[in-house]
């Protein structure tokens, strides 16, 4: 017997660092793969949101390939919107906003500090010291910031050709793939695409409406207290919603640091209750009924997927790890479906069903 257990613990070891090697394997193919990657999966979201309209479109009649261009130039209308609204006053003021921070910072800094016995020096050489490692980190040239500019357009080009592709030949792309599953696993793998498809674009939903509520929500107390970089804190707070938990704590921050300093310590405080109020509205209201229960993640599993994604493929590993772990948490679910209704649909040996033995 203690032979038996040992076996079956190296066993189980074995298959541990088998599992860890395949993921580390996969995150370093990933990050390699990166700029062909991230386009296709906001493609994906993005056809999740498109893909309706343009069904919409070839029900009255509309050819799809018709019904996959105007869709498509409808999300490029206002994307250029947005861009046009938003981004020359955003950048106009986006040194203004890292002053902000860095004082505001400086100032909770002092305030632990002195908690702790050390000195406005100390802290200070602490900062620089930290600020100075993140320079390193994120320094380059302008020729390196010119070729990632160069790629940003590109892929983002690449994104709307792929999503009008996907919108107008989707599902006949999804048939052709099946062809090369064994006939047997067909309609099985049919079904979890099915599952997959349908779960993501219910995530995609709700995250931009949950996104945007908390971008007017928040956005409106910062207008109201009279905060002066209330533009570029209220686009910050739209785009840390598609980085549950850690982009709302990130904004929530931004926001506090700003108010101290360009308002007060009292505003401040409002901002950050009224935060904290919008933010409980968001995981107890409107995950719950936008979302779904069937998309509920514990706060656990978002904040160590957003982790390793984000340690393996930086930020667009931390984008895209929540859709991720969104699928293949519905996809779990599956299977538990179909193993529960397999247990309940097993005869005995005296042919009698068995049930799951809760009387």
């Amino acid at each position: 017997m203690p032979k038996t257990a040992l076996s079956r613990a190296g066993a189980a070891a074995w298959s541990v660092l088998g599992i860890a090697l395949v993921v580390v394997l996969a995150g370093l193919a990933v990050d390699r793969l990166m700029p062909v990657i991230l386009p296709l999966v906001v493609a994906i979201l993005l056809t999740t949101l498109l893909r309706p309209l343009a069904a919409q479109m070839e029900a009255n009649g509309t050819r799809p390939a018709v019904a996959a261009i105007i869709s498509v130039v409808i999300a490029v209308l206002l994307l250029v919107l947005l861009v046009t609204l938003i981004l020359p006053p955003f950048v106009a003021r986006l040194t203004e906003l890292g002053s902000s921070l860095e004082e505001g910072l400086q100032r909770v800094a002092f305030q632990i500090g002195s908690l702790f016995g050390l000195d406005r020096g100390d802290t200070d050489k602490m900062l620089a010291d930290t600020a100075e490692r993140m320079r390193s980190r994120a320094g380059g040239s302008v020729m390196a910031v010119s070729v990632s500019l160069a790629g940003t357009l590109a892929s983002i080009v690449l994104v709307f050709f792929l999503s009008f592709f996907m919108v107008k030949d989707g599902r006949r792309m999804w048939t052709w793939a099946l062809e090369f599953v064994p006939e047997r696993r067909r309609d099985t793998i049919d079904e979890l695409g099915e599952r997959a498809w349908t779960v993501l674009t219910a995530y995609t939903r709700g995250v931009v409406f949950v996104a945007t509520v908390d971008a007017v929500l928040i956005g409106a107390a910062l207008l109201i207290i009279g905060v002066p970089l209330a533009l570029p804190l209220i686009v910050l707070t739209w785009i840390a919603a598609f980085f549950p938990i850690i982009g709302a704590v990130a904004a929530g921050v931004a926001s506090v640091l700003v108010t101290l300093v360009g308002v007060g310590v009292t505003e401040a405080i409002i901002v950050l209750g009224w935060i904290i109020v919008v933010q409980q509205v968001e995981g107890n209201v409107l995950y719950p009924v936008v979302v779904g229960p069937r998309l509920k993640l514990h706060p656990i599993v978002v904040l160590v997927s957003v982790a390793v994604g984000g340690t393996l493929a930086g930020i667009p590993g931390a984008f895209l790890a929540v859709p991720i772990a969104t699928v293949c948490g519905a996809l779990v679910g599956w299977v538990r479906e179909r193993r529960s209704c397999r247990e309940h649909a097993r005869p005995t040996r005296h042919g009698v069903l068995v049930g799951n033995g809760t009387g």
